[in-house]
């Protein structure tokens, strides 16, 4: 019936595992319909973008009654449109007849996390009134619900950040999903969580130059110093050093002299000119 994300065709063969066993995970929705009725239709013109709304916060299961007559027996479907609402592996609600979108929004959200978007103006607000760590909480619940949400997960580190708990940062970057990992605003929030903290926990600039010149491979002194230009929004300084760290040992910290440099020309742009010179600097030294 259908190849949209979140929607899948039910039949008596997998009725088991995706809507009971599914249920357990959380809520799944079984539409019951008909081809060529057209409450069915009016049903499913409404339902399916709801699905899609709710980006996986309940699965839709439809159920073609006129090619799974035995299955609908079995669930006593007398007619439809009749929607089924599953969790923990048993009938919680029903909905019979072609509903309105808001009909239908009241009685999926009884059984529902809330969206993202409102955990995380909530947690704002927490913030707000100074309770950070029912800010946190509240973030990590959300994370928890939905692993796949960079903006939650976004919004987590912001609020660490503030509070200058980088090695907090730190801890919830590395248990976070691979994929979300890899996304750039999470991987730029995680390159300037670990130069804040290395520029805070460094020796004077005037300590560090004198480092750098006693020893040019001190590659620590050279991070450290290009954190402190960094924080200061002395790009030209940052990038001359951790080119320096970069050349000298590509491995420093985990890559984070090129990672940072990455972050730095996200924030200049394609076209400054200072972005320009060390990207053509970091292929030159590939060859």
């Amino acid at each position: 019936m259908t190849t949209l994300k979140h929607v899948f065709d039910g039949t008596r063969d997998n009725f088991a595992q995706l809507v009971v066993e599914n249920s357990r995970k959380g809520l799944v929705v079984v539409n019951y319909w008909t081809p060529g009725a057209g409450p069915c239709l009016r049903l499913w013109q409404t339902l399916e973008p709801l699905s899609q709304d709710y980006a996986g916060r309940f699965l839709l299961v439809n159920v073609n009654t006129d090619a799974q007559k035995a299955l609908a027996r079995d669930n006593g479907i007398t007619s439809v449109p009749t929607l089924k609402l599953y969790r923990d592996g048993d009938i919680v609600d029903s909905v019979y007849g072609a509903q309105s979108d808001i009909s239908l929004r009241a009685v999926i959200d009884k059984y529902v996390p809330p969206a993202p978007d409102t955990e995380i103006a909530e947690a704002i607000r927490l913030y707000q009134q100074g309770r950070v760590e029912d800010a946190l909480l509240k973030l990590v619940e959300a994370g928890i619900r939905t692993p796949d949400d960079a903006r939650v997960h976004a919004t987590a580190i912001k609020l660490l950040l503030r509070e200058k708990r980088y090695a907090d940062i730190e801890n919830y970057v590395r248990v976070l999903p691979s994929e979300v990992r890899a996304r750039e605003n999470i991987g730029a929030l995680s390159v300037h969580a670990k130069m804040l903290a290395l520029a805070e926990q460094a020796d004077t600039p005037e300590t560090l130059d004198a480092r750098i010149e006693a020893s040019p491979k001190d590659t620590d002194a050279l991070l450290s110093r290009a954190a402190q230009a960094m924080v200061s929004d002395d790009f030209a300084t940052a990038l001359a050093l951790l080119l320096r760290a970069w050349q000298l040992d590509p491995a420093c910290h985990d890559a984070l002299p090129r990672k940072a440099m990455l972050v730095i020309f996200a924030l200049l742009g394609d076209q400054h000119e200072l972005t320009r010179q060390y990207q053509k600097a970091m292929l030159d030294g590939l060859h």
